[in-house]
């Protein structure tokens, strides 16, 4: 219901309305927040489960004698520094633009009120797009892997993309810490690209989200 309505039907002013509305009574109008996935009970049920799996391996692994622990409370500190974060490389997938303009904002300049005004002309994005992959972890990008142009991932592409990783992995000798790989490729993929690329990777299945979520192992 608008103001202008309340104001009809109550027949007073709309500056009254609007101020016992926004003033005294605290309301305020707001639009819907918007969120990436409608999700099922179900969905939401499974990012519960995996969010609990998660905080149990973080605690456990605060307890163990090689965590090195920066004033940590019992029942666990989010503080406290966890051999879980230094181990786990994420991945994903995204499509970029090959060219992305730069935004008003970007361009905003200082002006003096003697200095001319600068112009630039509107530039549209080009509706090519890339698909790009990326692993990185605590410390930032490891891997950046961007495809040609009309190209997409299939089981070969993705298994070349993980030897890459391997070898990246290898020259910065993270094989020592231990590494966890978190992805989130397509169920066939996976299992085609365990096939081919085995005898480098454990890939060890553990729970679903809406993408199939994988952890590899990448044991010394």
């Amino acid at each position: 219901m608008k103001i202008r309505e309340i104001a009809l039907k109550l027949e007073i002013p709309k500056s009254t309305v609007h101020e016992i509305t926004h003033d005294t009574a605290g309301y305020r109008k707001v639009s819907a927040s918007w969120v990436p996935k409608m999700l099922t009970e179900y969905h939401k049920l499974q990012r519960v489960e995996i969010s609990q799996r998660l905080l149990l391996r973080y605690q456990q692994d605060i307890g163990d004698d090689d965590t090195t622990h920066i004033g940590v409370r019992p029942g666990g500190d989010f503080r406290a520094k966890n051999k879980l974060f230094d181990n786990l490389i994420t991945g994903d997938e995204t499509w970029g633009h090959l060219n992305t303009p730069e935004t008003k904002r970007d361009s905003m300049t200082w002006k003096h009120p003697s200095s001319l005004v600068t112009k630039k002309f509107k530039v549209q994005r080009f509706a090519a797009k890339v698909m790009t992959t990326i692993f990185w972890d605590a410390q930032g990008v490891i891997l950046l892997d961007i495809l040609p142009e009309g190209q997409r991932i299939n089981a070969a592409q993705y298994c070349s993309t993980l030897g890459r990783l391997r070898d990246v992995i290898r020259r910065q000798r993270l094989l020592r810490r231990g590494i966890v790989l978190q992805h989130s490729p397509n169920l066939t993929q996976q299992w085609l690209c365990s096939a081919t690329v085995g005898k480098f990777f454990l890939i060890l299945p553990t729970v679903q989200t809406l993408h199939p979520l994988t952890f590899i192992r990448l044991d010394p």
